[in-house]
């Protein structure tokens, strides 16, 4: 990292090391001083360099997820990369992702039906709010201060 003064997060340091282990040509820089004038987005103050064409890669911020950046290196490779095959892996990554949630509100229905259905009060709470045994919604619980 070149020409770093300032503290960098070890996300950031772990980054450019992965970096330079997939290609030794790249490196992640700061922009320097001199050039945040030139800048159109001014948060984007981050930058990886290909140092044997000299020329810059891409411009990220310094709240952007390394994991997204390194993502975005890989994809912009053609060389090393199959295009497909990525779609085709971030499509099963979100599906997988979404029945992980469908499968958890499936989970807390379920845990409220078995609630429910052991319930032997003519009353009772959930999520604050009073019900009754035909599920009638009779307001927030009120406590009484003693």
């Amino acid at each position: 990292m070149a020409d770093l003064d300032e503290w960098i997060s070890a996300e950031f340091q772990n980054l450019a090391e992965v970096l330079y282990d997939y290609d030794h040509k790249l490196a992640l820089e700061m922009v320097p001083l001199s050039e945040w004038d030139k800048l159109t987005d001014k948060s984007k103050v981050f930058r990886v360099v290909d140092t044997n064409r000299n020329v810059i890669v891409m411009y990220f911020s310094s709240l952007a997820s390394p994991t997204d950046i390194l993502a975005r290196i890989w994809s912009m490779d053609q060389n090393k990369n199959n295009v497909v095959a990525n779609l085709d892996a971030r499509n099963a990554a979100e599906q997988a992702l979404q029945m992980k949630k469908n499968l958890d509100e499936m989970e807390e229905k379920k845990e409220f039906a078995m609630f429910v259905a052991k319930n032997e009060k003519s009353r009772w709470t959930h999520d604050g709010r009073v019900r009754d045994e035909h599920f009638r919604d009779k307001g927030p619980v009120r406590r009484h201060i003693t």
